[in-house]
């Protein structure tokens, strides 16, 4: 698969579902359909990347700023970060639609969702219906924290009531997580 172009999410009423509809600079379209259910596993799957990802950066912090304390602080400011880098994405321009469909008009169900290192050791997201072609794909900054942001505002026109938070800093050593027995 060449270069990813867009990306968009839609509601649809009459499926209860999301069309995910990707798009490649060679002019090629990916449909899928995401149900709420997969809708949040792949939530939990982003949410869990972006925090791999600011473990690497807070492990470079520590080395030179000594370890960060405040988990409220810790929040806020992953939300800030969110914020700025979905403020440079480009969400006015229109989906350009493609007859090039290599995996069909009729868009798949997904049923799986992983992460796996490329080549590169960059995490790939892979996602796939139970049967048939997928789609794998490095996510960069940018792309991660814009697809956040569309399942973010495509579940609540859906009006799914997931809980789309990041997931939240670590408790404090020993201490279970709250709300698990």
């Amino acid at each position: 698969m060449s270069q990813m172009h867009q990306m968009q999410l839609s509601y649809m009423p009459t499926e209860d579902r999301i069309l995910f509809r990707m798009n490649t600079k060679a002019r090629q379209e990916f449909r899928f359909w995401m149900t709420r259910r997969y809708t949040s596993i792949l939530w939990n799957t982003l949410s869990k990347m972006i925090s791999d990802q600011e473990k690497k950066d807070e492990i470079q912090e520590e080395r030179s700023e000594g370890p960060l304390k405040d988990a409220l602080v810790e929040s806020a400011k992953k939300e800030i970060e969110h914020q700025e880098i979905v403020s440079k994405s480009d969400f006015k321009t229109q989906y350009q639609e493609s007859s090039y469909l290599p995996l069909g008009e009729e868009p798949a169900l997904l049923f799986s969702v992983g992460v796996k290192p490329n080549d590169k050791a960059q995490p790939m997201l892979c996602m796939h219906p139970e049967k048939g072609q997928g789609i794998e794909m490095v996510l960069n900054d940018q792309i991660l924290h814009s697809l956040c942001k569309l399942i973010v505002d495509t579940s609540k026109k859906a009006d799914w009531k997931l809980d789309l938070r990041f997931a939240p800093p670590p408790s404090a050593e020993g201490e279970p997580p709250a709300g698990l027995n």
